[in-house]
């Protein structure tokens, strides 16, 4: 996301003088940072089956729709964000605030049932931070790469009620964002030159 966010700006002189979509940027700048993913899921892969990881079917869904979710999460924030960083160029510097708060926010640090513990399952801001898409991507990955060599005493206190239904949520809400995100970003693009 904060790749896609630079990439117009930084693109400047190839988006006044060649014409192209304007997607390319924040498009290729995501799939840059899938290449990147992909050799460090290949480690995560190794060191999951050196602790005992056996994936079953459910596991490999789970990590397929939490880089699913990433994915369209990421794009349609980066288009957005691309778009408004060719008029306020100060947006790239809060979008690496986002991405910071966006990692305590989740569950990447921390297991997701302290969060349930503290505020009560039934709480309202327990459906609010489950409600965030990145929540429920960290933990479809738990459930793909964890959660089939844990413990099965962490295994009950950590798992999500409906992770796989949440995921599919979340992927639909992602890819309404990522829609959004384009109409946005197409909108706004028709000034890119001049304000570039």
């Amino acid at each position: 996301m904060t790749n896609a966010t630079r990439s117009i700006v930084q693109n400047g002189p190839l988006v006044r003088k060649i014409f192209l979509p304007r997607q390319l940027f924040p498009v290729s700048s995501v799939l840059v940072a899938l290449v990147h993913f992909l050799p460090q899921l290949v480690i995560l892969v190794i060191g999951a089956l050196a602790t005992g990881w056996r994936p079953d079917l459910v596991a490999v869904g789970a990590a397929l729709l939490g880089i699913l979710v990433t994915i369209a999460l990421a794009l349609g924030l980066g288009l957005i964000f691309a778009a408004v960083n060719v008029a306020f160029r100060d947006i790239e510097n809060t979008v690496d605030l986002i991405a910071m708060v966006a990692v305590w926010f989740s569950p990447v640090l921390y297991s997701v049932s302290l969060v349930r513990d503290h505020f009560g399952p039934d709480s309202w801001l327990t459906h609010l931070y489950m409600a965030n898409p990145l929540t429920i991507a960290v933990e479809l990955f738990h459930r793909a790469f964890w959660y089939p060599a844990a413990d099965v005493t962490l295994r009950e206190e950590a798992l999500v009620p409906d992770l796989m239904a949440r995921g599919g949520i979340a992927l639909a809400a992602c890819l309404v964002l990522l829609v959004v995100g384009d109409r946005v970003f197409t909108r706004m693009s028709r000034k890119f030159a001049q304000e570039l």
